[in-house]
C-alpha cells in the first residue's frame, strides 16, 4: 500500500483503522485491568509475569486498529541522477602499477553497466531516470560510459557542472556522481560558485601511487635591453619525484637547436632563467624543455611527459625603432653613438646637428648681394634653395629616408614628430626651440609615448636654461638651484636600482661588472645636480676626489613615455679610453683580426661604451607604441578555444580611429589560413577585434593590416604582425596530482560528499532512502505480520513459564 504526495513527513507508525481505535483500548483497558485484579496480591512476586502479559494483551490490541509503519523514499522514475565522467587526457596519467586513472574509471564503469548480477549503474537506473554525461571541453549527453576515449584537450570542470545547473533549472535533479581528478582547467577560485546545483559526489581514490613527474607550470618570457641577452624566459616547475636526483631545463630555437640549458637539485624549487638573443626581427617561437635525471644524469620515465615542453612566442618587433638625435655643435658624442647604433639592425638614428648658430640680420654680408650664410658658398645655382640665412642656424641632416626629412629643421607639427620613438638632445640650448617646439617635446612624451633623453654639456640641464621650460619639467631632475661642480675627475658608480636594471649593466656576473665600473675612465665634464623629481630612479651616480657624489643617470616615467637625464658632459671619454686599450691588446697580440668583421670579435675588443649605448636607446623605445598594435587573448565567453585578437589603430597624430578597415590574416601551424575582418569594439575607441577558434596546437601568426583616409583623403595602409603559442595540452596536463580540496569545496556547497570507489555500492544503497525533490510516501501494514504475533505469543509463554518456576496460579 503507497500514498503519493509532495510534503513527507518522517518514518513511523500510523494508526490504519481509526473506527477500531475505542474496542480496542476498551480491551487493552480491560486486559490490563483483569490482569491487576487476578495478581494483585502476587504483584510483588510475580511482577515481570504481570508486566509480560500486560505487554501482550497492547500487541492483540494493537492490531485491531491495523498499525502501518509509514515511510518515504524517492519516487520511482521521478526524479533524475545524473553520473558525470571527465572524459580529458589528464586521466591518462600512469602510476608506478603502470595502470592509469582512466584504465581504473573504465573498471568502475563497467563493473556499473553489468547486467548480472546488476550493476550499480542499473541499481541507479531503477529507482531514478539515469543521464549518462562526459565533459571535457564542453557537456555532452551519452549513451555508454564504459567505452570512452579520454582524448579531450581541456577539463572545464566547473563550466560543465555551471552548465548541469543551467540545464535542470527547475527540474527533478537528485544528485551528481562526479568522476574526475579535479584538475580543471577553467577553475577561477578554489570556492566554486555553483548554488542552486544538486548534491555533487567526486568519487576520489584513497589513496593514488603516481609515478615520478615533472610539470611546467608556468613560463615568462621577458625582453630587456641587455645586449648579450635581450630575451629571458623564466622557467617555473613542480615535481613528483621520489626516485629522480636532477632536473635540468633546456631552451630550443625555433629549429629545435639547444641554445642553452641548465641543471639543478630537485629540492631547489627556484625559478630558472634562461637568456637568448634572436639573430631576427617579429614574433620568434622557442620551446622550453625539462627533465627529470637520476643520478648517472640520465632521463627517467614519468607519469606523463605532455607537461614538460612548453612552445612560447616573443614579438621583437618587424620594424626598426627611429631616434632622432639633435645636437648644438658637431662633437665627439654623436660619433661614437652613431658607430654604437648602426650595428643594430632594430635601431635607426635620424641627426639633426646644428654647425653654426644664426647670425644676427645687422651683421655685413660676405659678398654684396649675398643674402645667403657664406659657409654655404660653392653650392651650385639649382641648390641656393637649400641654403641658410644668417638669421637662421645651418643645420646638418644625417641618416634621413628622403630628401624632405627635417628639411625645415626641427619638426614643427605632431605629424612629423611622432613618426619618431625617442628624442635625444645633446648641449643644445632652450633657446633653439620655439615655445611651440618645446610643447611638442612634451606632447611627444606625454601622449605618444615616446622616448626622451638628455645627454649632459655645455648647453644642457641648467646651463642650457631648461629650468623654467616644459622640457625642463618633464625631466627627472630638478634644475631651479644651482649646485657647487665636482671637484677634480669624476668616477662612475650603480645605484641599488642601477644593479637590478639589464639596460644598465652591462655584465650577467656582479663580480664582473664591478671589476668593469673599477676599469672605467674617469669624467671631467658633469651638469650637476643634486634634487630629483618624486619618482625619479637614480640609476648611476658619480663621485669626485673629495667623496661628494651627484646623480649621473636618472630616469623616471612622464604621461605615456618615459624620460631619462645622463649628466655627463664626455660621455665619450670612456670610448677613447677603451680605444687605447684596445689598441694595447690587439699591438700584443699582432694578430690578422684586422680583418674580422666588427660584430665577430672577442668581447673585448668591441668595447662597452657600444654596448652601453645600444641598451640605453633599446631601453628609450623599447615600450614606445605604435599607431597599429596587435594583441590576442583568451575569450572564454566565445566557447572552448576561442581566442580573441584585437588591434588598436592610431592616426598620425596617435589619436583613437575607428573608421579604419581592419583585416586579420591568420597562419595556422599547418600553413592554412585564415581571413577574417575586424569589428568595431564597444567599449574602447580605436580598438578592431576578431574572435576564432585556435585549437590546433603549435605556433600560429597573424598578419593585420589597417587602411585609413589621411587628412588629404587619401588612402593609408598599416601592417603588423603577431604571433602567439596554442598548447591545449600543457594547461590540461599541468599536474597530475588530484585536486581534491576543489572538489571538496564542490561536495560541500552543493551538500555531497567525497565518495570511495569502493563505496559506490553502499552509496548506490542509501540513493534508495535518501532525500530526493519527488518522494512518496510508502505504509507497510505491521498486525498480519508473523513477527508480531510472535512477540505476543512470546509474552504470554514467558509469562506462563515465570508462574511455572515460582509455583505461582
Amino acid at each position: 500500500m503507497m500514498v503519493f504526495c509532495d510534503r513527507v513527513g518522517p518514518a513511523g507508525i500510523v494508526v490504519g483503522d481509526d473506527h477500531w481505535l475505542f474496542p480496542a483500548a476498551i480491551i487493552a483497558a480491560a486486559g490490563v485491568i483483569l490482569t491487576f485484579l487476578l495478581n494483585r496480591r502476587r504483584l510483588a512476586v510475580a511482577g515481570i509475569a504481570c508486566l509480560l502479559r500486560i505487554l501482550g494483551w497492547l500487541l492483540i490490541a494493537g492490531c485491531l486498529v491495523n498499525p502501518l509503519w509509514s515511510g518515504a523514499r524517492p519516487r520511482q522514475g521521478a526524479n533524475v541522477f545524473a553520473v558525470v565522467v571527465d572524459n580529458s587526457r589528464s586521466q591518462t596519467v600512469s602510476g608506478t602499477n603502470g595502470k592509469t586513472r582512466s584504465e581504473a574509471m573504465t573498471g568502475l564503469l563497467k563493473k556499473g553497466e553489468r547486467l548480472e548480477p546488476p550493476g550499480w549503474l542499473h541499481r541507479i537506473d531503477k529507482h531514478f531516470e539515469l543521464r549518462r554525461y562526459t565533459l571535457s571541453g564542453h557537456l555532452q549527453r551519452t549513451s555508454q560510459l564504459s567505452s570512452l576515449d579520454f582524448d579531450g584537450v581541456s577539463s572545464r570542470l566547473q563550466t560543465g557542472l555551471t552548465r548541469l545547473t543551467e540545464r535542470f533549472r527547475g527540474q527533478p535533479l537528485a544528485g551528481v556522481l562526479l568522476f574526475t581528478d579535479g584538475n580543471a582547467t577553467d577553475i577561477q577560485s578554489v570556492q566554486p560558485e555553483l548554488t542552486g546545483l544538486a548534491p555533487v559526489y567526486p568519487v576520489v581514490a584513497r589513496d593514488e601511487t603516481l609515478a615520478p613527474d615533472l610539470a611546467i607550470t608556468m613560463v615568462t618570457p621577458s625582453q630587456s635591453a641587455f645586449d648579450d641577452a635581450p630575451v629571458t624566459v623564466q622557467v617555473q616547475t613542480v615535481t613528483q619525484a621520489p626516485k629522480a636526483d636532477a632536473i635540468r631545463t633546456t631552451l630550443l630555437d625555433p629549429e629545435g637547436t639547444p641554445i642553452t640549458s641548465q641543471a639543478r637539485s630537485v629540492e631547489d624549487d627556484s625559478p630558472v632563467r634562461l637568456q637568448a638573443r634572436p639573430t631576427k626581427a617579429g614574433t620568434v617561437f622557442y620551446r622550453v624543455r625539462s627533465e627529470l635525471l637520476d643520478k648517472e644524469g640520465r632521463p627517467i620515465d614519468e607519469a606523463t611527459e605532455i607537461n614538460n615542453s612548453r612552445l612560447i612566442a616573443v614579438d621583437r618587433g618587424s620594424e626598426p625603432r627611429r631616434v632622432l638625435y639633435v645636437s648644438g655643435r658637431p662633437n665627439w658624442e654623436y660619433k661614437f653613438l652613431r658607430r654604437a647604433v648602426e650595428t643594430d639592425a632594430r635601431t635607426e638614428l635620424v641627426a639633426l646637428i646644428r654647425i653654426a648658430k644664426k647670425e644676427a640680420k645687422f651683421e655685413f654680408r660676405g659678398r654684396s648681394g649675398e643674402r645667403s650664410n657664406s659657409l654655404f658658398r660653392g653650392f651650385e645655382a639649382d641648390e641656393q634653395e637649400v641654403a641658410e640665412e644668417y638669421d637662421e642656424p645651418v643645420l646638418v641632416r644625417l641618416g634621413t629616408k628622403d630628401d624632405d626629412e627635417l628639411l625645415s629643421g626641427f619638426p614643427e607639427k605632431s605629424v612629423d614628430l611622432f613618426r619618431y620613438d625617442a628624442v635625444i638632445l645633446d648641449d643644445i640650448e632652450a633657446d633653439f626651440f620655439t615655445v611651440d617646439q618645446h610643447l611638442l617635446i612634451r606632447e611627444f612624451v606625454s601622449r605618444r609615448g615616446g622616448g626622451f633623453l638628455m645627454l649632459g654639456g655645455q648647453e644642457s640641464f641648467r646651463q642650457g636654461e631648461y629650468d623654467r621650460t616644459p622640457i625642463g619639467e618633464m625631466l627627472p631632475v630638478e634644475l631651479r638651484r644651482s649646485v657647487a661642480a665636482a671637484n677634480g675627475p669624476v668616477r662612475l658608480s650603480l645605484t641599488r636600482e642601477g644593479w637590478l636594471q639589464p639596460w644598465v649593466r652591462l655584465r650577467s656576473d656582479e663580480e664582473d661588472e664591478r671589476l668593469r665600473l673599477q676599469s672605467m675612465s674617469f669624467f671631467r665634464t658633469l651638469n650637476p645636480t643634486q634634487r630629483t623629481r618624486p619618482g625619479a630612479q637614480v640609476m648611476a651616480t658619480v663621485t669626485d676626489s673629495s667623496g661628494k657624489s651627484w646623480p649621473a643617470l636618472v630616469v623616471q616615467r612622464f604621461g605615456r613615455g618615459h624620460t631619462a637625464a645622463l649628466c655627463i658632459g664626455d660621455f665619450w671619454r670612456w670610448r677613447l679610453h677603451e680605444g687605447l686599450q684596445q689598441y694595447e691588446r690587439r699591438r700584443r697580440r699582432a694578430s690578422a683580426e684586422s680583418t674580422t668583421p666588427w660584430d665577430q670579435l672577442p668581447e673585448e675588443d668591441r668595447g662597452d661604451f657600444a654596448r652601453s649605448i645600444r641598451q640605453m636607446v633599446r631601453w628609450l623605445v623599447s615600450e614606445v607604441p605604435r599607431r597599429l598594435t596587435v594583441t590576442s587573448s583568451a575569450a572564454p565567453g566565445e566557447g572552448i578555444h576561442s581566442l580573441q585578437l584585437s588591434a588598436r589603430v592610431r592616426d598620425l597624430e596617435f589619436h583613437a580611429r575607428e573608421d579604419a578597415k581592419v583585416i586579420f590574416q591568420i597562419t595556422r601551424p599547418d600553413g592554412t589560413q585564415l581571413q577574417l575582418s575586424g569589428r568595431p569594439a564597444s567599449d574602447e575607441i580605436g580598438r578592431f577585434d576578431a574572435h576564432f577558434l585556435a585549437s590546433t596546437p603549435g605556433a600560429w601568426q597573424c598578419t593585420v593590416t589597417a587602411i585609413l583616409e589621411n587628412s588629404e583623403g587619401d588612402p593609408e595602409e598599416l601592417s603588423a604582425a603577431h604571433g602567439w603559442a596554442c598548447q591545449p595540452d600543457q594547461r590540461e596536463m599541468a599536474s597530475v596530482q588530484l585536486n581534491t580540496k576543489w572538489l571538496a569545496a564542490v561536495a560541500e556547497q552543493t551538500g555531497g560528499r567525497l565518495i570511495q570507489p569502493d563505496e559506490l555500492d553502499s552509496f548506490v544503497e542509501e540513493l534508495e532512502t535518501a532525500h530526493a525533490p519527488v518522494m512518496e510516501k510508502f505504509f507497510w501494514p505491521l498486525w498480519n505480520q508473523w513477527t508480531v504475533f510472535l512477540a505476543a505469543l512470546g509474552c504470554f509463554l514467558a509469562d506462563w513459564t515465570i508462574r511455572r518456576r515460582l509455583g505461582v496460579p
